[in-house]
C-alpha cells in the first residue's frame, strides 16, 4: 500500500511539473549593461516577478496561460515576448531599448527656499514589509495634487525597524491620468538599508529633475525590490488618502493609510 502511494504521489508530482512552463533569462540594455529589477510579468495577469540586479529573473506559468510576457522599467521601453518565443523552454536573452524622454527646462528663482511639497498627516498604524522580496510584490504610498510647479530635490522616508540584514527599496512617481499610472521618472530611485536602521529617517536625493506640475494628480510610492532574506522592514504611516499597486499586473486598491512619505522641493519659476 504504501509503495502504491509513492508511486501515485511521483506521477502526481511529475504531471504538475510538466503542467508549467518555467521561464528563465537575463534582461540587459542595447550596450549589454544588466537591467536591475525590472518586472516580468504575464500581460493581464497578476503572476510576475522581478529580474535581479544582474538582470536574471525565474518566472513559473501555470498550465493554460498562454499570454505574452511584459518586461518593463523606468528607463527603459517596455518590451513583449510572445508565448510562441518564451514557450519552448530555452533561456531568453532580452534587448530593451533605452526611452528617449525630452526633460523639461527646470528655473528656480534665486530666493526660492527648500519647501515641503507633500508632507505629513495624522499618525496612523505602523505598517510592513514582510517575507523575501518575490512576496512584496505592491507598491504602496499616498496620493496628493499640487496647486504649483515643483521640482523635488529630496524624498524622506522613515524606518522604524528592520530584520533584513540587506533591502533594496525602490521609489517611484506617477502622474495620475484617469485610470492610468504614468511614471514620471526617467531613472529608477533605489535605496539599500541594513539591519542598523533602527528609527532611521532616510533621506533620497533623486538624479533627475522630477517636474510636478500644477493641477496634477500624482502617486508616490514604496516597494522592497531585492533583499539576503526573508525579514520585516516597519514604516511609519499616516491617515491620508493612499493606494496599494500590483507590480506585475498594475492593479489598484484604495486604502485610508499608507507608508509616511515627504517630498521637498522648491517651486519653479514661470
Amino acid at each position: 500500500m504504501t509503495r502504491l502511494f509513492s508511486i501515485l504521489s511521483a506521477a502526481i508530482i511529475a504531471q504538475c511539473a510538466m503542467a508549467q512552463t518555467i521561464v528563465t533569462g537575463r534582461i540587459s540594455n542595447e550596450r549589454g549593461e544588466a537591467v536591475e529589477y525590472a518586472t516580468v510579468s504575464i500581460v493581464g495577469d497578476t503572476i510576475g516577478t522581478l529580474a535581479d540586479a544582474q538582470g536574471h529573473f525565474s518566472l513559473t506559468i501555470p498550465h493554460g496561460k498562454r499570454n505574452d510576457l511584459s518586461i518593463t522599467h523606468v528607463s527603459y521601453d517596455k518590451a513583449i515576448i510572445p508565448h510562441s518565443t518564451y514557450s519552448v523552454g530555452k533561456p531568453l536573452s532580452i534587448i530593451v531599448k533605452d526611452k528617449n524622454v525630452k526633460l523639461d527646462e527646470v528655473v528656480v528663482g534665486k530666493k526660492n527656499k527648500l519647501k515641503t511639497i507633500l508632507g505629513k498627516k495624522w499618525p496612523g498604524p505602523s505598517g510592513s514589509f514582510r517575507g523575501k522580496w518575490e512576496e512584496n510584490r505592491l507598491e504602496w504610498g499616498p496620493t496628493f495634487k499640487v496647486k504649483k510647479d515643483w521640482v523635488v530635490s529630496d524624498i524622506f522616508f522613515t524606518i522604524k525597524k528592520s530584520t533584513y540584514s540587506r533591502c533594496v527599496l525602490s521609489f517611484t512617481i506617477y502622474e495620475i491620468r484617469g485610470k492610468e499610472f504614468v511614471n514620471i521618472l526617467n531613472k529608477p530611485i533605489y535605496k539599500t538599508v541594513t539591519a542598523t536602521a533602527q528609527k532611521t529617517k532616510l533621506a533620497v536625493q533623486p538624479n533627475e529633475n522630477i517636474v510636478l506640475k500644477a493641477g496634477k494628480q500624482y502617486y508616490v510610492s514604496v516597494t522592497i525590490v531585492d533583499c539576503d532574506e526573508s525579514g520585516i522592514l516597519e514604516f511609519n504611516s499616516q491617515l491620508r488618502s493612499c493606494i496599494a499597486r500590483h507590480l506585475s499586473a498594475g492593479r489598484t486598491r484604495k486604502l485610508p493609510a499608507g507608508p509616511t512619505i515627504t517630498l521637498m522641493g522648491y517651486e519653479l519659476s514661470r
